[in-house]
């Protein structure tokens, strides 16, 4: 009974540790009574990094496959993807607020680094409507075809967050990794010896 409990509380739990961030970094402006500054940098941050485990956990359930963890973890790449948009969404909310002004907010669009996140917004919105059950079985093939903006999204965020700060490297260090994962998945599935070249799962 106690074992069918937990099971039952698993994906609330998980998604109060997908929250907790957020719940410190407002919890720190309430407190601090501070500028935004620290929530606008944090909640980009954590949108990144969580779009980031999104799209590796494929490669990591390839890397890893034989083991129980990986399935954990992608059965809930959905909440994954999610909570990314939601702290994307955050980030916007901040912006807006520290802006207060439509008129700088449409001003702030002709720059490439105020574009790219926007854009990144934007398909993060897109892949979070269609992402559920019965969309996924209406739409078949083109789901999965729709799916892929993810890694456009993350090109823009990627280009967001280089062009936004004078330091390249913390964008580095997130996304270097990223992108071995899926050149590794890319070798693997098309150019190892044997390999053979169909697509496989999302």
């Amino acid at each position: 009974m106690d074992g069918l409990i937990r099971a039952a509380n698993a994906p609330l739990a998980f998604r109060l540790v997908l929250a907790l961030p957020a719940i410190v970094m407002l919890s720190r402006f309430a407190l601090s009574g501070g500028g935004l500054g620290h929530v606008l940098q944090a909640s980009g941050e954590w949108a990144a990094r969580l779009l980031i485990v999104t799209l590796a956990v494929t490669p990591i359930r390839m890397i890893f496959k034989g083991h129980h963890w990986p399935m954990w973890l992608f059965k809930r790449r959905r909440d994954l993807g999610l909570a990314a948009f939601l702290y994307a969404l955050l980030h916007l909310a901040v912006y807006v607020v520290r802006q207060s002004n439509i008129h700088v907010i449409l001003y702030d669009l002709q720059y490439k680094e105020y574009l790219t996140g926007w854009l990144a917004l934007t398909l993060m919105l897109m892949l979070t409507l269609i992402s559920n059950d019965r969309l996924l079985h209406s739409l078949g093939l083109w789901w999965k075809r729709l799916q892929r903006a993810a890694y456009l999204a993350a090109l823009a965020v990627f280009l967001h967050w280089i062009w936004m700060k004078l330091d390249d490297t913390p964008a580095l260090a997130h996304f270097i990794p990223l992108v071995l994962l899926e050149a590794w998945r890319l070798w693997y599935r098309f150019a190892r010896p044997g390999a053979q070249r169909r697509e496989g799962p999302p």
